[in-house]
């Protein structure tokens, strides 16, 4: 599988989807027990083709950054600043109303804190807005009951385990993962409020009227901050970050111990919620779970809208970074992702 070959292969089907236009740009990075494998770049930072994307150029990466958060609180939790049994109003002390008094750290982790849903937002700057964004949560009423029946928090997630990180702490979130995350690994190209220096290195969505895709190549959303979907990054540096969670970690460095990573990705869902036939949702404390039913957590990670992905294999020892900029109707089954998994013998995943 590890060969000049498949290096030769992959490239061939980053470049065969950016030249036919079914991609418009897109990097991989893969990474074997901490080793990089493969870093490669195919295709344009936009449709006007007046810049080639190469392994540095940032992509808006959506959700994944979710897997991001979730490594932080992992991080936190080990060095015994934050409890997953434990109530959240112990750390943040403004979450405890309307109803959420008794929401523990595992509820938002596993998707079960009963507020899916934005609070509702005067304009669309407010949901890059941080502080404001805290406030809302802090007075959302829940929509279902907390520590049930699972429901995808897409747009919060990143907001309720970032300023659960700062209350724990003491710290501001882009301190933490710099401190946590970024620095201990020598990630250089993953922001959360992107600086004004990176703007020229980015990759812009493409092929979409979406308004929720296109505010991600405005700075006022770039330059915000919800972790939820306004990350930034390369496809290096998330294949660094989940090399880092498994086998010998990222050139030896380890940054979460084999057995927090092993509870992390155990199923964790209500015993009257059993996963449904198809359904992509599929969660352990943070990471969401995507190989087939027999073994859930051997692949964990997070994909993102658009069709961005960072995840790990812990039976193969694989890391997997993907980039693209392309949005495509058929979203969260993208074919390119498919005919990678083939290459590298992956199970294909619809996230």
């Amino acid at each position: 599988m590890f060969s000049e070959k498949t290096k030769i292969d992959l490239q061939n089907v980053l470049d065969e989807y950016t030249s036919s236009g079914k991609e418009c740009g897109c990097q991989l990075a893969v990474y074997h027990n901490g080793t990089l494998l493969y870093d490669l770049a195919s295709g344009w930072t936009d449709e006007s083709k007046s810049r080639k994307v190469d392994t540095e150029t940032l992509f808006p990466i959506f959700s994944v950054g979710k897997g991001v958060m979730t490594t932080l609180i992992h991080i936190l939790y080990e060095e015994g600043l934050i409890d997953y049994d434990a109530p959240v109003t112990h750390y943040w002390k403004e979450y405890g109303k309307n109803g959420k008094e008794n929401t523990l750290v595992k509820d938002i982790l596993s998707h079960r804190a009963g507020i899916a849903h934005l609070p509702e937002l005067e304009k669309i700057e407010d949901k890059y807005n941080w502080d404001y964004l805290c406030k809302n949560v802090e007075n959302a009423v829940p929509r279902m009951p907390i520590g049930g029946k699972h429901q995808y928090h897409a747009g919060i997630y990143g907001v309720l385990t970032g300023r659960l990180a700062e209350c724990a702490t003491g710290r501001s979130l882009t301190e933490l993962l710099q401190e946590k995350l970024f620095a201990p690994l020598g990630i250089e190209n993953m922001f959360f409020t992107l600086p004004d220096n990176k703007y020229g290195n980015l990759a812009k969505i493409v092929n979409t009227e979406n308004q929720f895709y296109l505010a991600h190549n405005e700075k006022f959303a770039l330059a915000g901050l919800n972790p939820s979907s306004n990350g930034t990054s390369n496809a290096r540096s998330l294949a660094m970050m989940y090399a880092s969670l498994i086998g010998d970690g990222l050139d030896g460095k380890r940054l979460i111990s084999g057995k927090t990573i092993e509870n992390a990705t155990s199923l964790c869902r209500s015993s009257d919620d059993p996963v449904l036939p198809g359904q992509w949702s599929k969660f352990g404390l943070g990471y969401a779970l995507c190989a087939p039913a027999e073994d859930y957590g051997r692949l964990f990670g997070h994909g993102g809208a658009c069709g961005s992905e960072g995840f790990a294999d812990k039976k193969n020892l694989l890391a997997v970074g993907f980039t693209k900029n392309r949005a495509l109707k058929e979203h969260p089954n993208h074919e390119i992702r498919n005919r990678i998994s083939e290459i590298l013998e992956l199970p294909s995943r619809i996230w």
